[in-house]
């Protein structure tokens, strides 16, 4: 009989027998699907386990080789040159003839560390048996490369191991090491001594301000494959290395090929990124400097300029609003994202594209306060690496000359006391480009005049509060939309942001009820009267004793439902000891500037508001927020949200408690927690049942029981099964779209199509139309889903002009992207249907009969159209032209679009890896899901493919090629044989609607260099940066 508890254990017959044992006793055996990338991994252990044991029963060394032998050949492994043939000696080491003598002569030997090489173990420091820098020096004897990633280095550590180190690097072999200026413990000596060895390279991280890198790793790469790692919390001092209490694991390729190979991976990304900066650039004098920095003043003299580098998320969003312009024409755009994400360098760097392409380009940039022009004029002029860039029209400053007024960044109220002096008198073009920061006041009288007079190429509003209090819409000025918009998670991601806890506390009133809710949203009247209970008050109370470090010495902003609310909350905080005060429009101007001190100055430490809380009002140190009532808008909840995540010099979290009560089943908590993960795919009910496990670095979400009980509730009400999508179709007086469908909830286009179900038939459903079924109409039904991932306009216009009758499609140069519909819509090759021709199927589209398919397929087209994320571009060369690079394809379309699917030559099976075309000579395309897992997690294979920066991606080959065979040579001689390679990426095998996942084709690439063997270790080189969507932030 088994013990009770949790098991991950092969199902032998023993185990088979106990577990029938277990059951007939009233309990429970789950079991679970293996999990197909980490099988062999599996099967490999259990073996190893077993023939261990029976190794063991043998006495003699010889007896255990034979026998090994015989368990190969039973496996019918011993073809493979894998028999066991020396009964007695193991081979230890290969050296040259020179190395051999002088050994020989010198009596000597190769220093090995007295761990071996095959055996996993653990250092503890103190007084632990094995000193671990004496082991760290006996690794580096025997290693061909080292690679060491440590916080800080102090001269105490180095010195122990450079005497290794300089006879390592002096025989000709490469040393790497990785580290920042945290806490200005990195010594300027350690790093100069080591700078000093030959063939070393430095990486350093200069990022002070949020400094995220924490690894203490210790990495021995040998050619021969035996490789090691420390890993642990070593640093590089004498401490660390000898007498401290510091653990530390001890990792070998033998036991955790996975964990050194995740390892090497890792420092291979922190290696090529812009973040960590070479320390030959610059040397030890900016070194010094970057350790030495303080803050400064705004005097230009005094001002160092700063390196900026893109940001994935913050290239997405540059690539967002190239689409807009290019392919919406829409050339007024509005960027929403949190306060601190880095908006002011986005639009620098939009201004710096801009500027490129266009022989003239006068900037406007305009903000309330002299504050954010000083900091955005200085951002600018250090991403154009022009210190003299632009002028200052606020305060004292003023521009100087004629062409100061060509790039100017002006206050609102000097734009306003000037206008008619100076800026009405300027041509309505006379800017090309006009920035506007705050863009949510944007619909006050001060900013009319600017919209009224000036018609800039490019009009960019810039806002982290896209709604407003007063219920005005900034997005008419803008185009009608928010053009491109950066996700939370992604920002705090990047470190730009400070991480939160995030604490769902059970709240004690029963919010659920009907009477409380109107039409969208909670009744705020009813519902401050259910709020402004004395009972719940002792029940925020405890929990702020129960989770702040420190309840009276914090500066938490605490929302709540109506003035009533806060004033309510404010007084029996007071009553409970608390600084507190409420802060809402009755406050007077007076007051509001003396409470906002208060607040900032920490004489104050509960501060009371309604909503948003004073936009434009910044308060960094902000270190906690309470959600003290239901907040139905998404959009404000996250503005709430983003009020406490400033970074601030020692604010190292932002606490959050949101009191969850019972809600109504309209309320919606599946999108709050979606828009808090990087994955907002994944199933949110999963994560709140077990833990949410794709919140960016540094944060958490934790639940109390019944919290976690009242969310869950909501959200198995509120999942959308194809009932309640009828539901809410047939609550519509007019028929929506699509489009209008899912900006109403909110929801992605796959829910559409889950369960063999497509719009038209939910429509029929909701008893919105009516159509007979055929052979044609159940195509149809599951054709249209095939339409949905497609991301390149060239082929979405080409749908879309078919769908409006356009006869373009019967034309020849068109045949490719016919088929390739045909095949998306009716899925079958030509001769297993009953049509004559593609053209004769496609045809059907027209028919009165399938009007609402077609009607379908015109409102997935403008879905699409209008939330493309990425330009698209044809690959060069006329073979290729149809291809796009970024573009989203299944297999099936890119094997039809390169001509190797035909209407009467279908693709049969699936195509892994690598596929050479039959059409085109010498261009093969490669296949690659990043996580090969069933799982949302594979440790064996996590690090086999990933991009290792923008321009470069690492790729693990099958395991029969070798640099000794032929399937090794295709990749080596890649570039002297000629052979073109396109690469295709994705994340998962499929998304979390159940749908086979599509690839992203990352264009062509060239290989770089190789190693290792069945498989191989495959570097190659982008053509084209690889998408943002794929970077890792590091």
């Amino acid at each position: 009989m088994l013990e009770k508890g949790i098991y991950e254990n092969i199902i032998n017959e023993e185990l088979r027998e106990r577990i029938d044992s277990t059951e007939s006793n009233d309990l429970v055996c789950l079991r679970s699907e293996v999990d197909s990338a980490e099988s062999s991994q599996m099967l490999a252990d259990y073996l190893a386990k077993v023939i261990k044991s029976g190794l063991e029963r043998v006495e003699n060394y010889k007896d255990r080789v034979e026998l090994a032998n015989k368990v190969l050949e039973k496996a019918g492994l011993l073809d493979e040159g894998i028999k066991i043939v020396d009964l007695e000696k193991v081979l230890t080491q290969v050296m040259t003839q020179q190395q051999f003598a002088m050994q020989q002569q010198a009596k000597t030997e190769t220093i090995r560390p007295l761990s071996g090489f095959r055996v996993s173990n653990l250092f503890t420091g103190g007084s632990s048996t094995l000193s671990l820098g004496d082991e760290i020096r006996r690794e580096i004897a025997s290693a061909d490369e080292i690679y060491f990633i440590v916080s800080f280095l102090k001269v105490s550590g180095v010195r122990i191991l450079l005497d290794e180190l300089k006879k390592f690097t002096q025989s000709g072999k490469r040393l790497k090491i990785i580290t920042t200026t945290y806490c200005g413990a990195t010594e300027a000596k350690a790093i100069k001594q080591i700078s000093e060895l030959p063939n070393t390279e430095i990486r350093i991280s200069y990022n002070t301000d949020i400094e995220r890198l924490h690894a203490k790793s210790y990495i021995f790469v040998r050619h021969s494959g035996l490789n090691t790692a420390y890993i642990g919390s070593s640093n590089l001092s004498k401490s660390a290395q000898t007498d401290g209490l510091e653990w530390n694991v001890r990792v070998t390729s033998i036991e955790n090929p996975h964990i050194i190979k995740t390892a090497l991976a890792t420092f291979e990304q922190y290696w090529n990124s812009p973040n960590f900066e070479d320390f030959n650039i610059g040397g030890i004098e900016k070194f010094n400097k970057e350790l030495n920095q303080n803050k400064i003043s705004f005097n230009p003299s005094d001002v160092v300029y700063q390196r900026y580098i893109l940001l994935p998320h913050q290239k997405q969003i540059l690539d967002k609003l190239k689409v807009e312009r290019e392919e919406r024409k829409n050339y007024k755009n509005l960027v929403v994202a949190a306060t601190g994400t880095g908006k002011t360098v986005i639009s620098a760097f939009d201004y710096q594209n801009f500027v490129r392409t266009h022989s003239r380009s006068r900037i406007l940039f305009i903000a309330h306060r002299e504050e954010i022009l000083k900091q955005s004029i200085n951002t600018y002029r250090s991403v154009l690496e022009d210190i003299n860039f632009g002028s200052l029209w606020v305060g004292k400053y003023a521009p100087n000359s004629e062409e100061d007024y060509e790039y100017i960044f002006v206050s609102v109220l000097m734009f306003n006391s000037r206008f008619e002096d100076i800026f009405q008198k300027l041509e309505p073009d006379f800017y090309d480009f006009i920035v506007i920061d705050e863009a949510h006041h944007s619909q006050a009288d001060s900013y009319r005049k600017l919209f009224s007079h000036f018609n800039p190429q490019i009009l960019l509003g810039l806002t982290a509060t896209p709604e407003r209090m007063d219920g005005q819409d900034l997005r008419p000025d803008f185009g009608g939309r928010i053009s491109a918009e950066i996700r939370l998670p992604q920002a705090l991601q990047a470190g730009l942001l400070t991480p939160f806890q995030y604490f769902c506390v059970t709240d004690n009133v029963d919010l659920s009820g009907d009477d409380l809710w109107n039409g969208n949203k909670y009744n705020l009247e009813r519902l401050a009267d259910k709020l402004c209970n004395k009972e719940r008050v002792r029940n925020i109370v405890d929990a702020l004793r129960r989770y702040l470090a420190n309840e009276f010495d914090c500066r938490a902003l605490c929302f709540c439902v109506t003035k009533e609310h806060a004033d309510f909350m404010a007084e029996q905080l007071r009553l409970y000891g608390f600084e507190a005060c409420s802060l809402t429009s009755d406050t007077s101007n007076e007051a509001r500037a003396q409470i906002i001190k208060d607040f900032r100055d920490a004489k104050i430490h509960y501060l009371c508001v309604v909503d948003i809380f004073n936009e434009g009002v910044d308060i960094p140190e902000i270190d906690t927020v309470l959600f003290l009532r239901p907040t139905e808008s998404l959009t404000i909840f996250l503005q709430q949200l983003g009020r406490g995540l400033r970074l601030c010099v020692g604010k190292t979290e932002l606490t959050v408690l949101d009191f969850v009560a019972q809600a109504n089943k309209k309320y919606d908590f599946t999108a709050r927690f979606r828009a808090l993960s990087l994955s907002p795919d994944k199933n949110v009910k999963k994560q709140v049942e077990e833990g949410f496990a794709f919140l960016p670095h540094g944060c958490t979400i934790v639940m109390e029981k019944l919290a976690r009980q009242y969310v869950l509730a909501n959200i198995n009400s509120a999942i959308y099964t194809k009932t309640r999508l009828e539901r809410e179709l047939r609550s519509y007086v007019d028929t929506p779209t699509i489009s209008q469908f899912l900006e109403s909830n909110g929801q992605d286009i796959r829910l559409l199509y889950k369960s063999s179900s497509c719009w038209t038939s939910l429509k029929r459903g909701a008893g919105k139309i009516s159509y007979r079924d055929d052979d044609i109409t159940k195509r149809l039904t599951k054709g249209v889903s095939n339409l949905i991932h497609h991301n390149t306009p060239n082929f979405l216009h080409f749908v879309k002009g078919f769908i409006a009758g356009n006869r373009d499609y019967l034309d020849d140069k068109y045949k490719i992207y016919s088929l390739m519909l045909y095949y998306a819509l009716f899925a079958d090759r030509l001769d297993h249907t009953p049509f004559k021709s593609i053209y004769d199927a496609l045809e059907l589209i027209h028919d009165e009969r399938y009007k609402y398919f077609k009607q379908e397929i015109d409102e997935i087209v403008d879905y699409l159209l209008e939330n493309l994320s990425v330009k698209t571009v044809p690959l060069e060369g006329a073979d290729f032209s149809l291809l796009e690079l970024y573009g989203c394809y299944t297999r099936e379309e890119i094997v039809t679009l390169l001509g190797d699917q035909t209407e009467n030559r279908k693709l049969q099976g699936s195509i892994f890896g690598v596929y050479d075309l039959q059409n085109i000579k010498d261009v093969s395309l490669l296949f690659v899901t990043l996580n090969k897992s069933d799982a949302d997690f594979s440790p064996t294979t996590q690090y086999d493919d990933y991009l290792i920066n923008e321009n470069y991606f690492h790729w693990q080959s099958k395991n029969t090629d070798s640099h000794t065979n032929n399937g090794g040579f295709r990749y080596i001689k890649q570039g002297e044989n000629g052979n073109k390679i396109i690469l295709f990426v994705r994340e998962n095998k499929q998304d979390d609607f159940g749908n086979t996942a599509p690839f992203h084709c990352f264009g062509f690439i060239d290989y770089v260099s190789s190693h290792g063997d069945c498989p191989m270790n495959v570097t190659w080189k982008l053509e084209e940066p690889a998408m943002p969507y794929y970077l890792k932030t590091i």
